[in-house]
């Protein structure tokens, strides 16, 4: 199967730019997550100073690149190594804090790299400098497969026990069925969906933790894409929605028309009505009665297309009818339909291919679980990781 790693960031991370593709052609053996790094020259050098660390967790961008906090208009947030770099290839002029040039993205391990020459000989030079001042050399940092660039990390440190749970897995455990509205913010359509998945308090509940002594949770996508849902979110149903007919375009036209419905509409569902059922946060692994398709990167934007196998559902906190995106507004539809800023847009909290759940705190003494690495293999296995506070561990 060809790989939806390469396509993506071949196509960002071009020629030239620091720690991009090379155009040398030299292919090096690269974790299973990261497959862009089969042609990158940086991550050659590392792999031959470093033989042992081939496929591991370090053959990863994150061994030399750091995220970044960015300020949206929904406040702060921190954004991953990939997602961090993806801003200098596709700026975003509503976001403030983003880097201007990939060496903004460095860590101090990547920093020192680069300032020694960016070549194996640079890598050999550095390797008794503790370059993120935890009182470890990188030499001794990367033998133990801990990051050098991250005082976080250090030898000896575990890393936090994961739970891996199948597809089949979750599907025994008691269903749940909801039929809601996806409100876009900038995207052309709105959708209505009927999903089919387990609650998360109820998956929750599966592997061990008890919700009232937990902060919540942390949704995580393959490409490193975080969304945190706090206890209320988890513990309690949602406001049963609205559904609105008549807004496709084959009833307002191509021009007009801004909303997609499934084939079959559930019984008991009506124009203007509150939607039947209790909508509550949501795992789902079906819609509209089938596996949703798997999710992939789109080598032109950089983001997850597909949604599947599982993907967060989140019905909207404040109910109200769907509105044209941003992007698509206004319009001379005159129908009272054009994008309306303080709408409840839940669309955007639906994390698309989720691979973990993250239920914190992490337990002290632990080091995160590298969800950047081997993210797209969990996608391709139908399976979820789930890990942090009060998760049984088989």
């Amino acid at each position: 199967m060809k790989s939806r790693f390469k396509v993506i960031f071949t196509a960002v991370l071009a020629a030239g730019i620091l720690f991009g593709c090379s155009d040398d052609g030299e292919e090096a053996v690269s974790s299973r997550a990261y497959k862009g790094h089969d042609t990158d020259a940086d991550i050659a050098n590392f792999v031959q100073a470093y033989p042992d660390t081939v496929g591991t967790r370090l053959d990863d961008c994150q061994t030399c690149h750091t995220g970044g906090t960015v300020t949206t208009s929904k406040g702060d947030q921190f954004k991953s190594p990939c997602d961090f770099c993806h801003y200098i290839p596709h700026p975003d002029e509503d976001i403030q804090g983003t880097p201007s040039a990939y060496t903004e993205t460095l860590n101090p391990y990547g920093t020192d790299y680069n300032l020694a020459g960016r070549t194996k000989d640079a890598l050999e030079s550095i390797k008794d400098d503790d370059s993120d001042a935890d009182g470890h050399s990188n030499r001794d940092e990367i033998d133990d497969l801990k990051y050098p660039g991250d005082a976080g990390s250090m030898p000896g440190q575990l890393v936090v026990p994961i739970r891996v749970m199948e597809l089949a897995e979750l599907q025994a455990l008691t269903g749940h069925e909801e039929f809601i509205l996806a409100n876009s913010h900038k995207q052309q359509f709105d959708n209505y969906a009927n999903y089919l998945g387990v609650k998360v308090i109820d998956l929750l509940e599966a592997v061990g933790v008890d919700t009232a002594a937990i902060d919540g949770i942390t949704v995580i996508a393959p490409d490193g894409y975080t969304k945190d849902f706090s206890v209320e979110d988890i513990n309690n149903a949602f406001p049963g929605g609205v559904f609105y007919s008549g807004l496709d375009t084959a009833t307002l036209g191509t021009d007009c028309g801004f909303v997609e419905y499934p084939a079959t509409i559930p019984a008991g569902v009506i124009d203007g009505g509150t939607i039947p059922g209790e909508p509550w946060l949501l795992l789902a692994y079906e819609r509209d009665g089938t596996a949703m398709e798997t999710s992939y990167l789109d080598p032109t934007d950089g983001k997850i297309n597909g949604e599947g196998p599982f993907r967060i559902v989140v019905p909207q906190s404040d109910p109200g009818a769907p509105d044209r995106g941003s992007s698509y507004s206004p319009t001379t539809c005159d129908d009272g339909y054009d994008y309306d800023d303080t709408a409840d847009h839940n669309a955007g909290a639906m994390v698309r291919g989720v691979i973990a759940i993250r239920v914190n705190p992490i337990p002290a003494g632990y080091e995160e679980f590298d969800y950047l690495n081997g993210g797209w293999a969990y996608i391709d296995a139908n399976q979820l990781v789930v890990y942090g506070a009060g998760v049984e561990v088989e």
